[in-house]
């Protein structure tokens, strides 16, 4: 006798569902699993990407669903490695390649206004911190000049890419570069290079926020996610200018113990419907 399909009710897939996620509130745990993805992007060439995770901290009511502020430490995780991109214009010789060794620092981005992100940021500072090596005259970077992303400042602070400030190499010799540098934005980060006229043309890239299932408010629950920029110039004597953006992508993950209570809500929900089918 052949066995009537499995039918699972709607109704009580929802029920489920909805008992698993009021559990995660309910819990109110300020610490959330993300996994991300750091990139630097000069303007024309492929970006310097790398991936990673950890543990974040999150506040905001209903237990940090509505995000009002994202907490990332690099003694919980976070992001590293290293990366390589030939530059192909002739124009910006003699850089031949950029390669960067990174890695995500400790920082606070708030308020992001959960689902909305419509709010200007009044803490952002993020540190990327690492070396870029300009590559000179070879992509095997046997001559190369060095670029820290970041670097301590007198007062025991520190400036560089996702601070603020400009960093310089080079000193008085033949070739100096500079990187000017800011703080990181969820809205339109913008970048000005010299035209050959005198004048200026702006660059743009743009952060955003994302609430679990498009959910406004939920930016903070598993699934939720925003993306960080920015903005990054980089100018030498010789008179070459780059534009180029940090870019990073948070995504929150269910925690372990969500996984486990979903599973066994689905298995009971399944052995239900297994029995009615029996009877």
């Amino acid at each position: 006798m052949g066995h009537r399909p499995l039918r699972v009710s709607t109704g009580l897939l929802a029920l489920v569902l909805a008992a698993c996620v009021c559990s995660v509130a309910v819990a109110g745990a300020s610490p959330l699993f993300w996994e991300g993805t750091l990139s630097i992007e000069v303007l024309g060439l492929p970006p310097l990407a790398m991936t990673g995770g950890g543990v974040a901290t999150v506040d905001g009511p209903d237990g940090g669903a509505w995000l009002q502020t994202l907490r990332l430490a690099a003694s919980r995780g976070g992001i590293e490695g290293t990366a390589m991109v030939p530059i192909t214009d002739a124009g910006q010789a003699p850089m031949v390649s950029v390669r960067a060794t990174a890695s995500l620092g400790t920082g606070s981005i708030a308020p992001i206004s959960g689902g909305t992100g419509t709010a200007p940021l009044t803490r952002r500072v993020l540190p990327l911190r690492g070396l870029a090596k300009l590559c000179l005259i070879s992509t095997a970077c046997g001559t190369f000049l060095p670029l820290p992303l970041t670097r301590p400042t007198p007062g025991g602070g520190l400036e560089g890419v996702g601070i603020g400030g400009v960093l310089t190499v080079g000193g008085t010799s033949a070739l100096r570069i500079s990187i000017e540098a800011a703080p990181w934005t969820l809205h339109t980060a913008t970048v000005s290079l010299a035209t050959a006229g005198g004048g200026k043309v702006p660059v743009f890239a743009s952060g955003f926020v994302h609430g679990a299932g498009s959910i406004a408010g939920s930016t903070g629950a598993p699934g939720g996610m925003l993306q960080l920029v920015t903005p990054i110039r980089i100018i030498s004597n010789q008179g070459s200018e780059m534009a180029a953006f940090g870019r990073l992508t948070v995504r929150f993950l269910p925690e372990p113990g969500w996984l486990v209570l979903l599973a066994a809500g689905l298995v009971g929900l399944g052995l239900l419907e297994s029995a009615r089918s029996r009877s």
